[in-house]
């Protein structure tokens, strides 16, 4: 009975983790979202600035002006879809199957590089966004590692 016990409180780390992997999901959209209207008052302002009559709508900046900002908030959003698609079963399989007493400290690991992304895309450093998508590779190789380790020697 307390092994079931130990491994419910274990599992709630999973639970935590996923949390806190879709508490930052949640803020990428709404980076996505804040882009655009920054985008939209930044344009409106230079319109204003210059006297220009010509109108600027929301709608040309959120379906494709080919302003930095605006991609920075769609690939931020982008890659974490991505990533996400091999990320959560193999994170949710791993505290299931292998051992879910680490899935909190898995998750902060992954979260937290993902959220440097928005910060890390566009540099002008050129290849320094690999330290928002490297740590997420190697966790979710970890993952697929120790699962197909557990499988292999059940």
């Amino acid at each position: 009975m307390s092994h079931y016990c130990n491994n419910r409180r274990s599992s709630y780390q999973a639970v935590q983790g996923t949390l806190l992997y879709l508490g930052l999901y949640f803020m990428c959209l709404s980076f996505q979202s804040f882009s655009k209207f920054y985008l939209l008052a930044k344009k409106k302002q230079e319109a204003k600035a210059k006297d220009s009559n010509q109108r600027v709508s929301f709608k040309t900046i959120k379906y494709y002006s080919h302003d930095k900002m605006a991609l920075r908030g769609d690939r931020t959003v982008g890659n974490y879809i991505e990533q996400g698609f091999c990320y959560l079963p193999l994170f949710w399989m791993h505290a299931l199957f292998v051992d879910p007493s680490h899935s909190f400290a898995i998750s902060s690991i992954y979260t937290a590089s993902r959220l440097l992304y928005p910060f890390l895309f566009g540099s002008k450093q050129g290849m320094i966004l690999i330290l928002s998508t490297f740590p997420g590779y190697v966790v979710n190789i970890y993952l697929l590692v120790a699962l197909l380790r557990e499988v292999a020697f059940a």
